[in-house]
């Protein structure tokens, strides 16, 4: 194989002319590198352009949550916080004790044997569940008096006192709660509803049978 190849390159004659050819064409080549350009279709430059609209469409969207996050739960969150209805109304505030009853949606009338001439009063519904009647009299008397359903204590008193007696009124047991045989709280159910009653001034346990009796 070695001879063949030396007889070939001898029989091949180079002459002046294809010499200077071959180096002509050597110098006017351009043996620079060129970057490689990937060159899409007409539908791939659309695609490309859609992603990237996308992209911005995103950021716009997130980036104000994330330089101003929402601050406040519960329920977002919280809040679990469980989060505030929207018109819920905690608290009303009624006219009477019939528009009471129909707030709240069960029966109370006003106390009709109080200790003291009451100058005012005030009826309220507490989260839908509570039905309170607030008195006021002279020299600052005052009484609060709550129905809700249920025999659980809803009176939110719940300081300990000196003197506690059980009295019964027309069948039913009540506790009262003072100091000195004055007694400025009373709780009772009658098995349907709770019922509580707290005096500015203690009275005495007959006193609070009178209450009791008439308050519905």
């Amino acid at each position: 194989m070695g001879e063949k190849y030396e007889e070939i390159m001898e029989k091949i004659v180079v002459t002046d002319e294809m010499r200077r050819r071959i180096l002509q064409n050597i110098h006017s080549a351009d043996a620079a590198p060129r970057a490689k350009v990937i060159r899409f279709p007409h539908w791939q430059r659309y695609v490309a352009a859609a992603a990237c609209f996308a992209v911005l469409l995103i950021s716009a969207l997130t980036m104000p949550n994330i330089l101003h996050p929402t601050q406040g739960n519960p329920a977002v969150g919280d809040q679990g916080g469980s989060a505030p209805v929207a018109g819920a109304q905690e608290i009303v505030e009624c006219q009477s004790a019939d528009e009471l009853a129909k707030e709240i949606g069960f029966p109370i009338s006003d106390i009709a044997a109080l200790p003291f001439e009451p100058t005012g009063a005030t009826y309220i519904s507490s989260f839908g569940e509570i039905a309170e009647i607030d008195y006021t009299g002279a020299d600052g008397q005052s009484a609060v008096y709550r129905k809700s359903l249920g025999t659980d204590d809803n009176s939110g008193v719940y300081d300990a006192f000196p003197e506690t007696e059980q009295i019964t009124v027309g069948g039913v047991s009540a506790t009262v709660k003072g100091s000195g045989a004055q007694y400025t709280l009373a709780v009772w159910t009658d098995g349907t509803y709770a019922y509580s009653i707290v005096l500015s001034n203690g009275v005495g346990s007959d006193e609070w049978s009178a209450i009791i009796e008439s308050a519905s």
